[in-house]
């Protein structure tokens, strides 16, 4: 009798897992976690910054006027300004130099033309003080004839961190017609 129940016992298949049960779902939660982790990471592809390269020359239509646009020079960072910074930000200068081959008179401001787009999004424009990068009281992008050649620099304050991704020059502040350097 003590056989037969030990017999009884072993063949009735109860409701708790054998041990071997318990092993063998583990080892498959371990394998699978494991093949999880050693699968190749699916790199994130950054976009390729659109426009031309930084210096080169673009054609712009800006209403009455035609004008040939360069970004010659990105100042990254820009020192000695005597900007107001806000904390966790730095300065960064973008030279430019602005011809109206033909046609009216063109108006505007550098600061509402050129923007600077980061990895942070938009930069805000900035009033330097002082260095290559003075805010003049009497902006570059005043009053530029037919034939005539301006050059100056706007100031922009960027994240700490942030990459520049582009600059934007968009004729009397205004989407159309923009132009982008990368």
């Amino acid at each position: 009798m003590y056989v037969c129940a030990c017999v009884a016992i072993a063949g009735c298949g109860g409701t708790a897992p054998s041990s071997s049960t318990q092993q063998t779902s583990s080892s498959r939660t371990t394998a699978a976690s494991s093949t999880a982790h050693h699968r190749p990471a699916r790199r994130r592809r950054r976009s390729q910054p659109r426009g031309a390269p930084v210096g080169t020359v673009q054609r712009v239509n800006a209403g009455t006027s035609t004008l040939s646009v360069a970004i010659t020079k990105v100042l990254d960072p820009l020192t000695g300004t005597g900007a107001a910074l806000v904390p966790g930000t730095h300065a960064v200068g973008v030279q430019l130099t602005i011809h109206d081959d033909d046609g009216g008179t063109y108006d505007s401001t550098a600061s509402g033309d050129v923007s600077l787009v980061t990895s942070a999004g938009a930069a805000s424009p900035l009033f330097i003080k002082q260095g290559v990068c003075q805010t003049l009281l009497t902006d570059f992008e005043s009053l530029i004839g037919a034939g005539e050649t301006h050059t100056g620099c706007v100031g922009f304050s960027v994240r700490r961190g942030a990459r520049i991704v582009s600059v934007r020059f968009s004729p009397h502040s205004r989407a159309p017609g923009s132009v982008t350097w990368r």
